[in-house]
């Protein structure tokens, strides 16, 4: 069965546009049909037209929506939202996050709530991504997409996505060790 499905970003510098090309690499390779939306400009609407959405942004400042995801954002609560014209669709979200801050990748909640707000079901845990993208990141992102597509065939059973990821599963994703963090904050002490 062919799904399509529809990858939208906002990005600042590029990293989560590399987060939604990994994430579209990945679906591709599962055999969906995935076509990348820049959030920025962009009406909602045609999210209904599509069986999957995977939607990100970077957490930006304290926790708030992007500039270019926030225009974005409101047009989901007013074309979507009211009459749940996202029921039946499978979705997940993905955001760039920075652990200095302390609402560390918080987008991936505000994306998942529109989402579920608009009638779309969360299908698998969102993905976080810190600061840069390395070789293990990469491919985690590769297989969160291939992942996505199996769940939304229900070839794979939907993933809890609450709670979010935290810090040492964020380090696992970027194949950090426990070890390697602890001498990272321990180097940035001295």
């Amino acid at each position: 069965m062919t799904v399509r499905i529809a990858i939208v970003f906002a990005s600042s510098g590029g990293n989560t546009l590399e987060t939604a090309r990994m994430a579209a690499l990945g679906a591709t390779e599962a055999g969906a049909v995935t076509a990348l939306y820049s959030a920025r400009d962009f009406s909602a609407d045609i999210l209904t037209e599509h069986d999957g959405l995977l939607i990100g942004e970077p957490t930006w400042g304290q926790g708030d929506h992007h500039a270019d995801f926030r225009p974005f954002d409101d047009s989901m609560a007013q074309l979507l939202a009211p009459a749940r014209r996202l029921h039946g669709k499978g979705a997940a979200a993905f955001a760039g996050c920075d652990r200095a801050y302390r609402n560390f990748g918080r987008a991936i909640e505000l994306i998942e709530k529109r989402l579920a707000e608009c009638g779309a079901e969360i299908l698998q845990r969102g993905l976080m991504i810190e600061l840069r993208h390395n070789p293990a990141s990469r491919e985690f992102t590769q297989q969160w997409g291939r992942n996505f597509v199996a769940r939304l065939r229900g070839e794979l059973a939907p993933e809890a996505h609450e709670p979010r990821m935290g810090r040492a599963e964020v380090d696992r994703v970027m194949g950090i060790s426990l070890a390697e963090r602890e001498s990272r904050e321990l180097g940035g002490l001295r």
